[in-house]
């Protein structure tokens, strides 16, 4: 027999433990909770570990009424009610049925909320945080025997990041102690907020910059006066751009400087970047001696006019040619193009060029308003270290804080920071590893150039002074200063090949003349400098005077996107291909008039004759219409009889409309055959003779017209008037085509 129901209001249970196993937190009578929310999760896994489908009859602040199986008949005799207790601010489970007659469910509706979920995943997605959702969906339904949507899946992801980060306000809210963090733990770091002031108490967040005293004094030691400054979006759930710049180690790896978070990418943000930069670097001057690569965004270019005159301002060839592509089009520039941006004197750089302007004068004229002296080896500062003409080294730091970019504010600039810890500790073990001389990357490329002075011919002129031919390039090198007419050892401080023909001449090792930035002992020095640990949040230092900093409420429009839009050269590297060729971009030509800016379909030459149906007459009703001229001509009330007057050669029948008389034409063809019947008594047998206006031919008489009239066939129910015979055609019956019955129409 069922159990009957008891109340029990002042006996003291409480809730089972929170770290007991979830299956065995089911709800009993008499429980008591310190809110609803509180209260919920006790049904919840008592409805997961048995399948019932519970639901909420009720849900508010007050009471909370469940029962099960909503809707169906019979309905189950569970029912749960809990509410306030009235001598203390205690919510208890007053009374409780737990008879149920129903099924197992495995879809549980409300009762299965996303928190829930989330909540028994925080342990999964702390040690694997890129768990895919259709995973999380399988392994939902594999442990719990429940189904759930995707949509659930994603929202009890986020919850899980949420329980593990914090909430996306709490970051903002601890900047400023973040911060004091910073300085605590790594003195003498420069760390910037920017906020924007509200009417209230509070601050809007604007941007965050940080760099590390250990990094920048590794930069001014040892590296080479070379920076590239790049933007990349933050993802998912902090929205905004992320700035950096990045430098490169003496084995040609990333050595990030600085970074920093800004709402927007424009010339404000850009300027205020730069100008925290030049303090940490140039000790705010002008830029003078360092040389600064971009993708030439036009935030970029405005602020280094202003902020950094001095400085040298390279552009990424790579993305020069792919705004080029976008103007003109063609294959045949390519490697043009290549040839112009890698040479190094300006004669080989003119050579390409004006095989450019061969092609088109317009390519000509926009690379050079691209400025050459930008993005050429040919006009590039020599003493540098560096002849690279591409921005890739940002590119790498960007992918290689891909996942940080999807987090929270402070989470990001958590795994930054760390990831950079980490390196410099890393590539100093690594470098006390090597048994070289010199940088291991170096080495690679010198042996790459030796394979090449087997076509170089060397022939000394004076003391460590060679001359270097090939055909008939003819170069001079100076070992002393380390100089050669090409000017590749002067741009990259490495021997280029007709340095090496000429110290091999001389039985000496091209390692000794490499530039000291690539040597071990440099490459060591650059990580003497290390960035400090810092303590949990809970140990930051408060700052209280400072007001409480909110998120941006700056919405870009449409769906976000997570992934970098690739260029075709880097889908065709990475496999992702098409299996037809795109014509995105492609000017299309009409097929009549051969130009650009309409179609055969819109041409203004193209002829009544060759015109589709209109779309009006499509959508009208034609049955009852007696005649299909056009969309715009009324047509006119057919008679109920044809001209009784016989056909002769100098009387010709005509439409009574004075509308189609002056475009009727009057030489029959066939006089011997033609009589005059109703238009609806003309025999199976018999051929209509019936005049019709030029270019409005009507369609059908109940036999089939060639296609090549362009018109619409008519319906056997719909009238017509008068048509002459000349063409012929075959007349369709109930069973097909026959060739019995003849008509020729006349269309000249």
């Amino acid at each position: 027999m069922p159990s009957r129901v008891k109340y029990i209001p002042n006996i003291t249970l409480y809730p089972t433990d929170a770290t007991q196993e979830w299956r065995k937190m089911n709800p009993e009578l008499g429980m008591r909770f310190s809110s609803p929310a509180e209260l919920n999760s006790s049904p919840s896994n008592y409805a997961v570990e048995h399948g019932y489908d519970l639901y909420y009859e009720k849900n508010d602040k007050d009471r909370l009424p469940i029962k099960c199986c909503k809707g169906k008949r019979p309905q189950c005799r569970f029912r749960l009610w809990a509410s306030w207790m009235k001598d203390e601010q205690t919510f208890q489970i007053k009374s409780l049925r737990e008879d149920h007659s129903c099924s197992r469910a495995f879809k549980l509706g409300s009762i299965v909320t996303y928190r829930w979920i989330g909540k028994q995943f925080v342990t999964d997605i702390l040690e694997s945080p890129k768990m895919s959702l259709r995973k999380m969906k399988a392994m939902v339904s594999k442990l719990f025997n429940i189904n759930v949507s995707v949509g659930q899946c994603r929202n009890a992801k986020r919850y899980a990041l949420c329980e593990i980060e914090g909430d996306l306000k709490d970051h903002y809210s601890k900047l400023w102690d973040y911060g004091a963090e910073i300085k605590r733990a790594n003195p003498r770091s420069h760390i910037e907020v920017y906020v924007q002031p509200r009417n209230n108490s509070t601050v809007m967040f604007e941007r965050f910059y940080v760099s590390f005293k250990g990094v920048v004094d590794g930069w001014l030691d040892v590296c080479r006066k070379v920076i590239r400054i790049d933007g990349c979006f933050l993802k998912v759930i902090c929205k905004g751009k992320l700035l950096s710049v990045v430098g490169r180690k003496r084995n040609n790896n990333i050595y990030p400087i600085a970074w920093a978070v800004v709402n927007v990418e424009n010339k404000n943000t850009w300027k205020w970047f730069l100008d925290n930069l030049m303090e940490d670097i140039d000790e705010g001057g002008n830029g003078n001696g360092i040389t600064l690569m971009s993708d030439g965004h036009k935030g970029i270019m405005e602020a280094v006019k202003e902020r950094c005159p001095e400085v040298e301002h390279r552009l990424c060839a790579r993305h020069i040619l792919a705004n080029f592509h976008k103007r003109i089009k063609g294959e045949c520039y390519i490697k043009p193009y290549w040839r112009a941006v890698k040479a190094t004197t300006i004669p080989k750089f003119e050579l390409p060029m004006e095989e450019i302007k061969s092609f088109d004068v317009g390519a000509y004229d926009y690379l050079i308003q691209r400025d050459p002296k930008c993005c050429s080896r040919a006009f590039f500062k020599v003493g540098m270290g560096c002849g690279e003409m591409e921005n890739g080294v940002s590119e790498s730091f960007n992918a290689a804080i891909e996942e940080a970019r999807k987090k929270p504010l402070i989470t990001t600039l958590k795994d930054i920071r760390v990831c950079m810890m980490e390196r410099l500790y890393m590539q100093k073990g690594k470098g006390f590893g090597w048994d070289l001389a010199i940088c291991p990357t170096i080495r690679r490329k010198l042996g790459k150039l030796k394979k090449l002075i087997r076509f170089w011919a060397s022939y000394v002129s004076g003391y460590k002074q060679f001359e270097v031919m090939q055909c008939n390039e003819r170069y001079g090198v100076d070992m002393e200063k380390r100089e050669c007419g090409c000017q590749g050892c002067q741009l990259t401080g490495i021997p280029c090949v007709h340095a090496i023909c000429a110290i091999s001449s001389l039985n000496l090792d091209p390692e000794e003349f490499v530039a000291e930035w690539f040597t071990k002992s440099a490459f060591l020095r650059a990580y003497d400098y290390s960035i400090h640990p810092l303590n949990d949040s809970t140990l930051w230092p408060y700052m209280p005077d400072f007001h409480q900093i909110l998120p941006p409420t700056r919405r870009l429009p449409g769906r976000p996107c997570l992934k970098r839009k690739r260029d075709q050269a880097e889908n065709k590297l990475s496999g992702n291909t098409r299996h037809t060729m795109s014509r995105v971009g492609i000017q299309h030509r009409c097929t009549i008039c051969n130009e650009t800016g309409d179609n055969n379909a819109t041409c203004p030459m193209r002829g009544p004759s060759e015109a589709g149906p209109s779309t009006a007459r499509k959508k009208s009703n034609v049955r009852n219409c007696p005649s299909q001229a056009g969309p715009s001509t009324p047509a006119p009330s057919a008679p109920t009889h044809v001209n009784q007057d016989p056909l002769t050669q100098d009387h010709v029948p005509v439409n009574e409309d004075p509308m189609n008389q002056e475009n009727v034409n009057e030489v029959p063809v066939n006089q011997d055959h033609v009589h005059e019947f109703p238009v609806n008594e003309v025999p199976i047998n018999q051929d209509p003779v019936i005049p019709i206006p030029v270019n409005q031919v009507p369609v059908n008489l109940g036999v089939r017209v060639p296609r090549r009239f362009g018109v619409r066939a008519r319906k056997p129910s719909e009238r017509i008037h008068k048509i002459q015979i000349r063409k012929q055609v075959f007349r369709k019956d109930g069973k097909g085509m026959t060739k019995d019955n003849t008509v020729t129409l006349h269309l000249d």
